[in-house]
């Protein structure tokens, strides 16, 4: 006897780009802080405070990044000046929260 079932047109597989692989750790590395802090108040009974460069840090390094893979995938307007200038400033702002983020963080425990 034969097979008779429909045939179903298979999808496709669509995958995400870099743009979108980029946002999605982005998203990652704030579900991990979100739920390390959680613990931290759940353990001690109260939040950190002073760590709002640490929050915005993960967001600026998605933004530098964001700029960069639009600067090589030739979407990026002005040239190589203006993706240099965001990139270089939004990796040092993060690295200044960060550096002010982990000193609040240390001093609170």
């Amino acid at each position: 006897m034969e097979d008779k079932t429909p045939e179903t047109p298979q999808e496709e597989i669509k995958y995400a780009t870099p743009m979108q692989r980029l946002w999605a750790w982005v998203g990652v590395v704030y579900m991990v802080i979100l739920v390390l802090l959680s613990t931290y108040a759940l353990s001690h009974g109260a939040y950190l405070r002073g760590i709002g460069g640490l929050m915005v840090a993960p967001a600026l390094c998605g933004l530098g990044a964001s700029t960069i893979l639009r600067y090589r995938q030739g979407k990026g307007r002005g040239g190589v000046l203006p993706c240099v200038l965001i990139a270089g400033a939004s990796f040092m702002l993060a690295l200044a929260g960060v550096v002010k983020g982990v000193s609040a963080v240390l001093v609170q425990l």
